[in-house]
């Protein structure tokens, strides 16, 4: 099983070092360094590793939370992870990638064996999951914050901060007006919330990609909501061909670590910092990989992880 591992880091080139090494034989890591960050510890720390396994993306993108600065380096790794399967077709031992799965760099695999096996997914399903907020069943307090349009502002040299406060204050602004946006794209399509983490076939990830190029609407429609690296590839998958074996989750709206289909995430209030205290709670989880893991304070954790 050939297996594309799409991971976005900003710090710890340790830990990305340790989550490399970890994924085994068979996974091809194609990673996205925050142009904020400086890529050369990234690079010199994983040189050691031969081949043409691990990819440092091109195109960079300086990522601020929430925005949509993150749908645009999702789809900056989806887009060169697809082109180097399609340049490898040509190789008579290269079939292309069974898998996409999205990772941090501060992911680390709860049962790396299991990575390795044939049987781990099954080859029928889709493991993304998503719920749709335009749904009645879930509550107005889960939805508002979609509802609130964030004009988006990336003027260049004013900095991250200022482009932030303009955003903050046209949004107060539009709020006060009573400009909302709706729950429903103009095409019709029903707005859907997943996570940012998933495993996906390669035809679902080639779809994904190619209608996110194909339909403008959808850069004009997300480009101003909240955390669109969550909602905007749900969408497009919530509402193609690929819905029905794609995880929907149906009813009120369950929290984003029920969103989660393959990484334990422990959200509340803050994304946790795992230590080995955890280890039973992530053995239970059923979960493949778990976040966060970081240097210095998740080593005994890893040492423990490292021996199953």
């Amino acid at each position: 099983m050939n297996i594309a591992y799409l991971i976005s880091a900003h710090n710890d080139p340790q830990q990305l070092k340790r989550l490399v090494e970890a994924l085994g034989n068979n996974a091809w890591c194609f990673i996205h360094i925050d142009k904020k960050s400086d890529i050369k510890p990234f690079i010199d720390v994983l040189s050691c590793i031969e081949g043409d396994r691990i990819q440092f993306i091109k195109e960079r993108t300086d990522i601020r939370w929430g925005t949509f600065l993150q749908v645009e380096y999702q789809m900056a790794l989806l887009k060169e992870t697809l082109e180097y399967s399609h340049e490898r077709k040509s190789d008579v031992d290269f079939h292309g990638f069974d898998r996409y799965i999205t990772l941090s760099g501060l992911d680390y695999p709860i049962t790396p064996s299991k990575l390795a096996a044939d049987n781990t997914f099954d080859p029928s399903k889709e493991y993304i999951m998503g719920i749709d907020m335009s749904s009645e069943v879930v509550s107005g307090k889960y939805t508002e914050i979609y509802r609130h349009a964030r004009p988006f502002f990336n003027i260049p040299y004013i900095g991250n901060t200022a482009n932030q406060r303009l955003s903050i204050i046209c949004r107060k602004i539009l709020c006060v007006l009573g400009i909302n946006k709706p729950l429903v794209l103009p095409n019709g399509w029903h707005l859907y919330k997943g996570a940012s983490w998933w495993a996906v076939t390669e035809s679902l990830a080639e779809y994904i990609y190619n209608t996110y190029v194909s339909t403008p609407l959808l850069k004009k429609f997300f480009i101003n909501s909240f955390g669109p690296d969550e909602t905007l590839i749900p969408t497009i998958v919530f509402n193609s061909p690929y819905a029905k074996k794609c995880m929907e989750v149906t009813g009120e709206y369950p929290g984003l670590k029920a969103l989660t289909p393959l990484t334990y995430i422990d959200y509340e209030p803050i994304i946790k910092i795992l230590t080995e205290e955890d280890l039973p709670t992530l053995l239970d989880s059923g979960k493949l990989f778990c976040r966060k893991i970081a240097s210095g304070k998740s080593d005994k954790l890893v040492e423990k992880l490292e021996k199953l």
